[in-house]
């Protein structure tokens, strides 16, 4: 047997198995949704419908008005769907085919056709046309002649309803079917919403921060009064929002939420209550100085008590606290901040004992901030913005973005931990809500200038109150553009008109104390991992959510979805393909390069036995004889 067509044919074999392995992977990837998309930031991962397309495209139906969570790319040249009704109507027959959401029975059925429809029965038993299909054929008498309805039921909770009368429809009615899908082609475990989506991604960024400042108020030396060097100490605590900019600890907010001013200060310590023993020492001196006559302790003390229940009365003495200061009778001295996050699920706790210190709650040293409080009169001279950084490494950053990212009209999703929602500062609430962050939906209502400097201001209706201050302002692209700063009382003119800082005001100061923008591995791979989860490929999922729960022990949501995809890991929602993406595009290469030289190889071969064949045809050729002249021949 010739071995080089032996050869030509075990090639021409691998060919043709490399072939149909190639052809299985490509249909698997196609397949595949996640290998439509990428798997970096989230709204990049799950791509929103955009007025572009819906103008470009012009072929798809929303199902949303409708309240059928479902989306329709048809053919415009065979369907036409109705204004009012999730029914579409074929172009060239009278065929109608019906969107219902949930299953159907038979009774169901016969209600929505209506009195028109009579002696229904089943015929044959359900076809599968296309993968995740089943159709069950119905006939029925419409005014006498047979009509057939075919009801196609889907594994992701939609139905059809297809009268038609004309069995050639069927490979249109086919064609539908397969171009239906949930808004951004996923069929996953979780909501459709982008909303909820950017906000799993991005809630365990963003943190709660304490500032716990303690200062002593004291009499100045060359002051005139009856309590020189004695001191008050005090102590103030309030709280912001933060989130993280480095995956190194660094982590951004407002100025005016770990900066504490001389002035500012006094004047919460007096209207909190803190410096009610100054009050009460010095308007006893006061009022003793004025009538000349002892004035007994308690009266004065029920009067500052009496003096916290008007907000005027104890504001006014907070003004003549800091008419002392400016006026340098009183000074505060040995003041001394200190900064703790709240990390994971457990909130913050201040007591007389302390911070507690446990189960996510950590230190945080002060970097840098550009704040000052504004003058009346010129305005801003700064951009109230900080860093604090924690110690460790491997926190999910948020990538950053730039004003220009926005429009207005834009969407924004503000992130923090608003006081008027937390559970020690509400009836409502048990204390545990202090451990979850708010989400205010808005938009970009007009972008101003700060009186002063004309840095950079968003106006939103997104909500901020105290507490916001400092969190993160995202795009629907999934990037910070501002920080949550200034919310205006509604009794300024009604309203809700509130006010982010630029973000490049905080780049500037990462800059400034060399702060790169790294969002390191855990970001991205928490993403990656939610993209699976929301795709039902669970064994991904899992995969991912142990490597961000390896990486930072402190992530306060990944443990809880890693719960959730182990507990759907083999069930008929896990949709996990055979092969991840990456062991498919090395498949892929390795069977199109084994095509490729088994192609090269047949070649050659062949053209090698071709010649090999050419010689053994051809006769060999006998060379000449030389012409010898005849010896005479001798006789003896």
């Amino acid at each position: 047997m010739n071995l080089k067509r032996s050869l030509i044919g075990l090639f021409f074999l691998f060919f043709l198995i490399s072939g149909i392995g190639l052809g299985l992977l490509v249909l698997d990837d196609k397949n595949d949704l996640s290998s439509r998309a990428s798997i970096g930031l989230l709204p990049n991962l799950l791509p929103p419908v955009s007025e572009e397309r819906l103008i470009e495209n012009d072929s798809l139906w929303d199902g949303s008005t409708q309240n059928i969570p479902f989306q329709i790319d048809y053919d415009k040249r065979l369907w036409q769907p109705s204004s009012d009704e999730p029914v579409f109507f074929h172009l060239q027959n009278p065929t109608t085919v019906r969107v219902h959401q949930g299953s159907l029975e038979l009774k169901t059925l016969v209600e929505i056709l209506g009195d028109s429809f009579t002696q229904a029965k089943v015929s044959g038993n359900p076809i599968s046309y296309i993968e995740g299909w089943s159709t069950q054929r119905y006939t029925f008498r419409f005014y006498g002649e047979e009509r057939s309805v075919d009801v196609w039921e889907s594994d992701f909770g939609i139905t059809l309803i297809a009268v038609t009368s004309d069995s050639l429809t069927q490979d249109d009615i086919v064609n539908l079917a397969s171009n239906i899908s949930a808004p951004n082609d996923v069929k996953g475990a979780s909501t459709t919403d982008d909303s909820a989506r950017l906000a799993a991604s991005i809630r365990p960024s963003v943190v709660m921060i304490l500032n716990r400042y303690c200062a002593q108020l004291k009499y100045n030396e060359s002051a005139e009064a009856p309590f020189v060097g004695k001191s008050y100490p005090f102590c103030l605590a309030q709280a912001g929002s933060g989130f993280f900019v480095n995956k190194d600890g660094y982590i951004a907010t407002n100025g005016h939420v770990v900066t504490n001013l001389p002035e500012s200060s006094l004047i919460l310590g007096v209207a909190g209550g803190a410096l009610d023993n100054f009050l009460v020492d010095f308007f006893q001196a006061y009022l003793s100085s004025q009538t000349t006559l002892p004035v007994d302790r308690s009266f004065v003390e029920q009067k500052v008590k009496e003096a916290h229940l008007s907000k005027e009365t104890i504001y006014q003495m907070a003004a003549v606290v800091y008419e002392m200061l400016i006026k340098n009778l009183i000074k505060i001295d040995n003041s001394e901040s200190s900064y703790y996050v709240q990390l994971s699920n457990t909130p913050i706790q201040l007591s007389k004992e302390g911070v507690n210190l446990d189960n996510g709650i950590v230190t945080a040293t002060f970097i840098d901030a550009d704040y000052k409080l504004p003058d009346d009169l010129t305005g801003f001279a700064s951009s109230d913005v900080a860093l604090i950084k924690v110690e460790g490494d491997n926190f999910p950053a948020l990538p950053l973005g730039k004003i220009e990212d926005v429009r207005v009209g834009s969407e924004l999703l503000v992130v923090g931990y608003p006081g008027v929602v937390m559970g020690s500062q509400s009836l409502l609430l048990d204390t545990s809500a202090n451990a979850e962050p708010t989400f205010t939906k808005g938009v970009v209502s007009a972008f101003k200038q700060a009186k002063g400097n004309l840095k950079n201001l968003i106006q939103t209706d997104a909500s901020i109150n105290h507490g916001n201050s400092g969190g993160p302002a995202m795009s629907t692209d999934g990037k910070v553009v501002g920080i949550a700063t200034y919310g205006l009382d509604p009794g300024e003119g009604g309203g809700n008109y509130n006010f982010l800082r630029d973000i490049a005001d905080l780049k500037a100061l990462m800059v400034k104390n060399n702060v790169s923008e790294d969002a390191g591995e855990v970001y991205s791979i928490w993403n990656r991992g939610l993209g699976n989860y929301w795709l039902s490929y669970f064994k991904y999922a899992r995969s991912d959510f142990e490597k961000v729960t390896a990486l930072y022990e402190g992530h306060p949501t990944a443990a809880d979805y890693l719960e959730e995809a182990d507990a759907k890991i083999g069930t008929p929602e896990d949709k996990t393909p055979r092969f991840t993406r990456s062991e498919r595009k090395l498949f892929m290469n390795m069977s199109g390069g084994t095509m490729a030289f088994s192609i090269i190889a047949i070649i050659i071969l062949a053209i090698s036995d071709f010649i090999d064949s050419k010689r053994r045809r051809t006769p060999a050729s006998v060379p000449p004889r030389p012409n010898i002249p005849a010896q005479p021949v001798q006789t003896f």
